[in-house]
């Protein structure tokens, strides 16, 4: 959106016969930017935006234990069964702020970093061919919280053959 001074400025050299291009140079703007503010007579234009479409909380609440959760079957149902065309964002955000649909659950939970404390701790199991025999190695790794926020990896190998 350009600002409504540099529209005048625009407007006003335009009146006075300068060129698209050298006002979209001097101006740093794109020479389509020059022409659209010219043909709008430097004028701002006016946004037209359709009314909100007020939707039922209790239409949301039914179709969404008709649809066991689905909210993309729900936003198919207002289309077809209700005629309400709305976005699907829309509807998400509907569905949120009227607390019906529950926010998705967090992939992994926040730990708190306390010195000495375990963070992680993988045991992995390798299954290797040394000597031409068979083995399997076990790898431990244990990463633990240390001060000023160092971590430090420690790794407990065992073989155990088959």
């Amino acid at each position: 959106m350009i600002a409504a001074d540099k529209r005048k400025a625009i407007f006003l050299l335009h009146q006075e016969g300068m060129s698209a291009r050298e006002m979209a140079r001097r101006l740093h703007v794109d020479r389509d930017t020059v022409r659209a503010v010219i043909a709008q007579g430097g004028q701002m234009p006016t946004a037209v935006r359709a009314p909100k479409q007020p939707i039922d909380p209790e239409l949301l609440q039914r179709l969404y234990q008709q649809c066991d959760g689905w909210i993309q079957r729900m936003h198919e149902k207002l289309a077809e069964e209700e005629g309400i065309q709305v976005k699907y964002s829309t509807l998400t955000g509907m569905l949120r702020q009227l607390g019906i649909s529950k926010s998705p659950e967090s992939r992994c939970s926040q730990v708190p970093d306390e010195p000495g404390a375990e963070r992680q701790h993988d045991t992995t199991v390798y299954h290797l061919k040394l000597a031409e025999q068979k083995a399997k190695l076990v790898a431990t790794i244990l990463t633990c919280a240390i001060p000023r926020g160092v971590t430090s990896n420690f790794t407990a190998p065992s073989t155990a053959s088959r």
